[in-house]
């Protein structure tokens, strides 16, 4: 019975190894890229999500050994929508969120024992985090997204044509929003296209005396 122990006892802590392992690989390459949940907290997910589902296993054997595993998901949701940030323009974190999720995942499928499954999967997290960003990073080339906030005199709105800006650099475009306030437009746009287009459109906004404020946001990876 001792030796039974000894080898359950031994086995768990192969577990715990194995996540601090994995998680802090997984990890390491949002502290790499500076991101909300970085190496310490993507490692601290895994190694919790293996010690709950380990912890299911034992309490809840024989009958329901998946009580206290099935409520991890909602547990990493709430700490996934955390990281999620509301810009002017945008919602960034989103990226963060899911390599949260996917730890959590490592975690219990250490937690059931799956190395190979869990290790599969790390590596197929790693090649989307880093081989496809440069494919993202492509991508904007042929077809980017920005945001747009301009600001003028209200007497100069006749003379500021936005819709006409943009097809004329060929540009598609969303006009988001529209405020007139205290003798002032202010105007909200996304637009698409190439990126050689959108910086053109930067450089005539900026050089545009008549505009009073401009913002621009680039869609973020």
């Amino acid at each position: 019975m001792e030796q039974l122990l000894t080898v359950i006892k031994e086995d768990q802590l192969l577990k715990v190894g194995v996540a601090l392992a994995m998680g802090a690989i997984l990890g390491l390459e949002r502290e790499y890229k500076r991101k909300t949940a970085g190496m310490r907290t993507i490692t601290l997910i895994c190694v919790s999500c293996t010690l709950f589902t380990i912890l299911s296993a034992e309490l809840g054997y024989p009958n329901s050994p998946d009580r206290v595993a099935s409520n991890i998901l909602t547990g990493v949701g709430f700490i996934g929508a955390g990281v999620i940030f509301k810009g002017n323009f945008t919602i960034d974190g989103i990226t963060t969120a899911a390599t949260i999720w996917i730890a959590a995942a490592l975690g219990m499928a250490i937690g059931m024992s799956e190395y190979w499954l869990a290790g599969f999967a790390l590596l197929g997290s790693l090649l989307i985090l880093t081989v496809l960003e440069y494919v993202e990073a492509y991508i904007p080339r042929i077809n980017d997204r920005r945001f747009y906030a301009v600001k003028y005199d209200m007497d100069k709105e006749p003379c500021i044509d936005m819709p006409g800006i943009f097809n004329s650099h060929k540009l598609k475009f969303i006009r988001e929003a529209v405020e007139r306030k205290d003798g002032m437009v202010q105007e909200k746009y996304a637009a698409r296209g190439t990126q050689k287009n959108l910086n053109l459109l930067d450089s005539f906004l900026y050089d545009n005396k008549d505009i009073r404020e401009l913002e621009i946001q680039s869609n973020p990876l």
